[in-house]
């Protein structure tokens, strides 16, 4: 495996996450300190509740943490304000999630042009650029193919493409091979962790899928709202819990 760059791409410090008030307060985040690198692709692990998703959020800028700093690739996102923190977010990141979320009435080419029209790219120019990722993910053939006529990994292939068509320097996975079976989770991880590979990319995965913990450079494991420890072998983990 080639080995990463070790330039800082993701930092949070300090953050605490709390929903509600009183006595139906949850606190879901606790001084919750993470770092991810370029080049690299980091996984968060940890129980049910634990805090992986809405860390993931926060890193994300789709929710706002009541304290601690969020750096991403020396930006601060906890100072944002809402235009400039969408503005940011479109340029720099991409999102894979577990249920594909592809929009069922478009092609699936059409769907992975979607964030290239929402940033005003022309359609010419977004189906030749979607075109291009397409034949990277290895669905070269499949454009005119509807989401209900693929296979769960073709779709999830779709997702990727759609996440990377504008070329985002972080990709953000939310259980990317849940809904798969272990041969094509290993081939959507295989993808991934090659994405990973670029000089300036760095990706974020969010699992409890225990079959994938080997693609990972780096395991992050949270255990009540924070970062209990980061291995770089999975072997060291205690997944009696995940």
């Amino acid at each position: 495996m080639s080995q990463p760059t070790f330039e800082t791409a993701v930092r949070t410090q300090g953050v605490n996450m709390f929903f509600g008030e009183g006595e139906s307060r949850v606190t879901a985040l606790k001084q919750a300190d993470f770092d991810a690198r370029r080049g690299e692709l980091i996984m968060l692990v940890g129980p049910s509740g634990c805090g992986k998703t809405t860390l993931l959020s926060v890193i994300a800028g789709t929710l706002t943490p009541q304290a601690g700093t969020v750096e991403v690739f020396g930006q601060r996102l906890d100072g944002l304000g809402q235009e400039d923190l969408t503005t940011f977010r479109r340029k720099n990141l991409g999102f894979v999630f577990q249920s594909f979320n592809l929009i069922p009435t478009l092609t699936s080419l059409e769907n992975v042009t979607v964030p290239l029209l929402i940033q005003g790219v022309s359609q010419r120019e977004a189906e030749e650029r979607a075109r291009i990722v397409f034949e990277k993910v290895g669905l070269k053939g499949r454009e005119d193919s509807r989401p209900n006529s693929l296979s769960g990994g073709q779709q999830q292939r779709v997702a990727i493409a759609r996440a990377l068509v504008h070329e985002p320097p972080l990709l953000i996975c939310d259980e990317p091979t849940s809904a798969l079976d272990k041969d094509t989770g290993a081939q959507i991880m295989e993808m991934i962790r090659t994405l990973s590979r670029a000089p300036n990319r760095c990706v974020v995965v969010v699992t409890h899928d225990q079959r994938i913990f080997r693609f990972a450079d780096r395991i992050a494991e949270m255990e009540d709202g924070r970062i209990r420890r980061v291995v770089d072998d999975p072997r060291q983990l205690d997944t009696t819990h995940l």
